[in-house]
């Protein structure tokens, strides 16, 4: 029996009149079944806890210690998490007998998942974003924002140059979240556009490439997140798109997780995330005729005056981008992570406003944003059918797609 937050109890208590063996659902909602008298829990003697550092962080703490209370005194308690921090070992020096470890983190954690990033500054992410799509042969990707506004801005960024996605994050209605992953799941569509919502459990095998767009403050976060890619034995990468201000969380993360994260090349070899035997197919066909794009670089393109500091910049690392004009504030030399510099040049797409200065505006509410279009069954040739937008009134909630060919 499956039981989670955002459905009606009634389905519960009527599936509770059969014989149940095994309940499977969010904390909060199997309490309020056996506080209830629902469900009695008084001969369950196995209690296991899939995500253990998130269900034991301080809003899931309380609810699983009053649940504990439920269960038979003679139990099995059982923790499976990527990571355990302080918290999860005092839990379980609290609840737990003798218990035995066993720890994968060597052999499994990073295993199969190549990682690169890319310096660069704010208002180059989107460009460079365009130039992987262009690159890279993406079975499925993932792309993390760190904001709800972040994700819904770069979806209709995304299908502003010419791609279709999905998007999906928290402040989501269930049911629209439920359908977005289930068509991504079954290859509606190729990109996926989400918070940290889905760094957690989620397991789809054709997903073979993540980006952090933005990039996480955390190892934790960080680890789950490229995670997603390289499931069930495959390969895939990760890219992170770093700015200045994040070189110091990529060293520390690099440190933590006793990882390399490399610079990423002109090319990346293709068997380090596709798999042998499939085709060699563009992947990332814009869904219209009417976005060129530039082979020229970024820098010269929009920009001439930053070319001369790009080219520095390549020279020294990340020692010049984005430094503030009061050089007392600027961190000396030998504070700063030395790594050598990306190989990759970004194409400029149409002109794209930064997302740091974007206004979140009836977009940001589930609500179609300005001048946009509704195409009803556009195709995509990058992923399949793309279907309307739509708001919290109904369908999923997706970019919207179907953008007008230039005349």
């Amino acid at each position: 029996m499956v039981t989670t937050g955002g459905t009606t109890l009634k389905d519960d208590i009527l599936r509770r009149q059969e014989a149940v063996h095994v309940v499977v659902g969010t904390p909060g909602r199997i309490l309020d079944l056996a506080s209830k008298g629902v469900a009695d829990l008084s001969q369950c003697k196995t209690f296991v806890m899939d995500e253990a550092d998130k269900l034991l962080s301080p809003e899931f703490t309380v609810v699983i210690e009053q649940l504990l209370s439920f269960l038979h005194k003679d139990r099995q308690v059982m923790l499976f998490s990527a990571t355990f921090p302080m918290i999860v070992k005092d839990f379980k020096d609290k609840h737990m007998i003798k218990p035995y470890e066993i720890n994968l983190m060597e052999e499994l954690t990073l295993q199969g998942v190549t990682q690169y990033y890319a310096f660069l500054e704010e208002r180059q992410k989107v460009h460079c974003l365009n130039t992987l799509f262009s690159k890279l042969q993406i079975n499925q990707a993932i792309i993390f924002c760190n904001s709800t506004n972040r994700v819904e801005l770069l979806a209709r960024k995304i299908t502003d140059i010419g791609y279709s996605c999905f998007y999906s994050h928290a402040k989501m209605l269930q049911q629209h979240r439920n359908r977005v992953f289930h068509d991504f799941r079954n290859g509606v569509c190729r990109n996926l556009v989400c918070s940290d919502l889905l760094t957690r459990g989620i397991d789809i095998q054709a997903v073979n490439v993540v980006i952090n767009f933005d990039f996480p403050k955390n190892a934790e976060t960080y680890l789950h997140r490229i995670g997603r890619s390289g499931r069930f034995g495959h390969r895939g990468i990760a890219i992170n798109l770093i700015t200045y201000e994040n070189r110091f969380d990529l060293y520390r993360i690099e440190q933590e997780l006793g990882t390399e994260i490399q610079p990423i090349p002109a090319v990346i070899d293709k068997a380090l995330y596709v798999a042998p035997g499939i085709e060699d197919t563009p992947s990332s066909t814009p869904t219209h005729g009417g976005s060129s794009v530039s082979t020229s670089n970024a820098h010269q393109a929009t920009h001439p005056n930053q070319s001369q500091q790009s080219n520095q910049a390549h020279r020294n690392g990340r020692q010049t981008n984005h430094q503030p004009s009061d050089q007392s504030h600027v961190p000396q030399p030998h504070d700063k992570p030395t790594l050598p510099p990306q190989q990759l040049t970004f194409q400029k797409a149409a002109p794209i406003d930064s997302l740091s200065h974007a206004t979140p505006t009836e977009y940001a509410n589930g609500a179609p944003p300005p001048n946009s279009s509704r195409v009803n069954n556009h195709k995509s040739t990058r992923g399949g059918n793309g279907g309307p937008h739509r708001g919290r009134g109904g369908g999923a909630h997706r970019a919207p797609s179907g953008i007008a060919p230039a005349a």
